[in-house]
């Protein structure tokens, strides 16, 4: 048997139970999705606590063990880091943690705030294997096929921004709580970004109905090539649809430039659906800046930005007037009811 002390969210497909009856073998070759042992190298860095398949937020000593995935993250904000050529010594080096959700790789960049306490820094077990065979996350998973197909398309509002950790997952919280105000029957998807089972549980806490995301589909983060991503997209939404959801909002986390975010925005499946875009930013500037870019990525709904968190919300107002635009303020009950109201008025919802 396995011994660990918990299994991280972006495994939430693995049970302990199924972890016991597998076996552990030699790590090889460094393949992205591994599921992977490991075992926490003197005292935690830059991640001290890991989230939990329930959620909850574990925290991280000497010599735990725990399961993992080995994926790349090319955070803007958080670590940066990739999966290394091999696992196996004597090339192979300590893996870093790359995220609470239990992603692991070779860490290559820490933001300032951080820098200081460094990489929390893992060395590799093993591999659990079943029926001699080494696990990795789409095993566990449901491939993008085995989504229902023929439904018809939900209107989406898709919700995406500037920067991770500006305040898309509240916006999405506030026009799900806007649309079911209005009796509304509502999907929810995490599309891009590092996994966190967090952002799901505040859009199954503000009433959606049903919510996904990409680790339920085997990708650790969307830090990868494009087609897994796309394909894990259209089955999320498929899955959507089928389930009698009226209007979904999806998240594209990160930035406009990472994880695939871009190429979802030009994805002309995604487009043919989106009846809005909100987008969610630090400031003005981060505002007037990206609306070219959804331009060029060939965006034709309406972008709506949002009030920047945290700023003085007069100054803001003015100088979006400055451009003809105004910002919807997430927080205003009042206001998130009248913007859901003008989307559903665009079409049948």
């Amino acid at each position: 048997m396995i011994g660990v002390k918990t299994i991280p969210s972006n495994l939430r497909a693995f049970s302990a139970a199924q972890l016991a009856a597998c076996t552990l073998g030699p790590a090889g070759g460094a393949v992205e999705g591994s599921l992977l042992v490991v075992e926490t190298l003197g005292e935690p860095g830059s991640i001290r606590t890991l989230e939990e398949r329930s959620g909850r937020e574990v925290a991280l000593y000497r010599g735990d063990r725990f399961v993992a995935v080995l994926a790349s993250r090319h955070s803007g904000t958080s670590e940066y880091g990739d999966v290394p050529p091999r696992l196996a010594p004597p090339d192979a080096p300590a893996l870093e943690l790359l995220a609470r959700a239990g992603v692991v790789g070779r860490g290559r960049c820490l933001p300032p705030a951080r820098a200081a306490l460094g990489f929390t820094r893992v060395k590799v077990l093993g591999v659990p294997l079943r029926d001699g065979r080494a696990l990795q996350l789409r095993d566990l998973c449901p491939t993008p096929s085995s989504a229902p197909a023929g439904a018809p398309a939900v209107p989406t509002v898709l919700v995406a921004g500037s920067a991770s950790e500006v305040g898309k997952t509240t916006a999405c919280t506030a026009l799900i709580r806007a649309l079911k105000r209005r009796g509304c029957i509502v999907g929810a998807a995490k599309l891009t970004g590092t996994g966190r089972l967090r952002d799901v549980l505040a859009m199954h806490d503000a009433g959606a109905d049903r919510v996904h995301d990409f680790p339920e589909l085997g990708l650790a983060t969307t830090y990868t090539a494009a087609a897994p991503v796309i394909d894990a997209a259209h089955a999320m939404l498929g899955l959507l649809d089928a389930s009698g959801c009226q209007l979904v909002v999806a998240e594209l986390g990160g930035d406009l430039l990472e994880a695939n975010a871009d190429r979802l925005l030009a994805d002309p499946v995604l487009a043919q659906r989106t009846r809005a875009v909100v987008h969610v930013a630090g400031d003005v500037v981060g505002i007037v800046g990206a609306l070219p870019l959804y331009r060029d990525l060939g965006v034709r709904a309406e972008v709506q930005p949002t009030l920047p968190h945290g700023r003085n919300a007069l100054g803001s107002v003015e100088r979006l007037r400055a451009f003809g635009l105004s910002a919807l303020d997430v927080a205003d009950d009042a206001a998130c009811d009248a913007y859901v109201a003008r989307v559903l008025e665009r079409g049948d919802a």
